[in-house]
């Protein structure tokens, strides 16, 4: 057997065995978010597609890749991702709110919202502020800096015995 037909079987060989070694990695990767035993993102982690391909050590395009047909590439791994995201978020969720707490919860939000718009507001006419006070800053500094040269340059005048026409004239009138 020549040498490329060595490497083709091999990668064939390669090849045959990624798909499976893929489904492992993001099952074991499932079974780690689901009970909470994460290796790679934080114990804390968003329930998302993209953290369990982090998980897993796999591109995001590998479990979100659909084939030809349409379907995932790999179903039961999206099935079941999506059945652990909704048993999530309805362990999180709890028992439903009577339609009381419900409405008293959106006015909530909505006074929060206002407030927050408002202090967005606040935040900004300060930003504004602040550029106008630092720009006035830069003027007084740069003012500062010019009296400081007309100041040693009178006083050199002065001590050379000189005094320059135009003081002698403003001091005059």
């Amino acid at each position: 057997m020549s040498a490329s037909a060595n490497k083709l079987a091999g990668l064939r060989r390669y090849h045959a065995e990624r798909c499976a070694k893929t489904r492992r990695k993001l099952r074991d990767a499932l079974d780690r978010m689901e009970w909470g035993h994460t290796t790679v993102v934080a114990p804390d982690f968003k329930w998302s597609k993209t953290t369990l391909a982090r998980e897993a050590g796999v591109n995001i395009n590998t479990l979100v890749k659909k084939l030809p047909t349409g379907e995932w590439a790999f179903p039961e791994i999206n099935r079941r991702f999506e059945e652990l995201k909704d048993k999530r978020w309805q362990v999180r969720t709890g028992p439903a709110l009577r339609d009381g707490e419900t409405a008293e919860l959106r006015q909530t939000v909505a006074e929060l919202k206002e407030q927050n718009r408002l202090l967005a507001l606040e935040v900004n006419r300060l930003g504004q502020q602040l550029l106008v006070e630092r720009e006035r800053a830069e003027r007084m500094t740069a003012y500062e800096r010019q009296n400081a040269s007309l100041r040693e340059e009178i006083r050199r005048m002065e001590a050379g015995g000189s005094v320059p026409l135009k003081l002698v004239e403003r001091h005059g009138r």
